[in-house]
């Protein structure tokens, strides 16, 4: 964990490098700012990238991404912090969770969907 140095020094930051390596269809790059699972892989989210770009839709849903707003209900922590967007009616389509990596002092996201 004290060597995963990808990520920002703060939420807003990570999503930045997050959307722009989507933009540029970084596959590998994007991957690397979701935290590390139990098997200390980021497989899952590699996958999902890769499918994504397959069907020609990872610089394009990298709009959707960049649209999002912090949203902060249901924190609980210091440690998290969440981002929502919203469909054109005002209805949340997508959050993103972000968790602190103490090790590195970096966040992370943990979760879109």
């Amino acid at each position: 964990m004290t060597a995963d140095t990808y990520g920002g020094k703060t939420p807003q930051e990570t999503l930045d490098l997050f959307i722009a390596a989507r933009r540029v269809e970084d596959v590998e790059l994007a991957s690397k700012y979701f935290l590390l699972d139990e098997n200390l892989s980021r497989e899952k989210w590699s996958e999902v990238l890769k499918k994504t770009k397959e069907v020609g839709k990872l610089a394009l849903s990298a709009n959707l991404v960049s649209r999002v707003e912090p949203y902060q209900r249901d924190i609980t922590s210091e440690n998290d912090y969440r981002f929502a967007g919203r469909d054109v009616n005002g209805d949340i389509n997508i959050y993103i969770d972000m968790r602190f990596n103490s090790y590195s002092g970096l966040w992370k996201i943990e979760n879109l969907y």
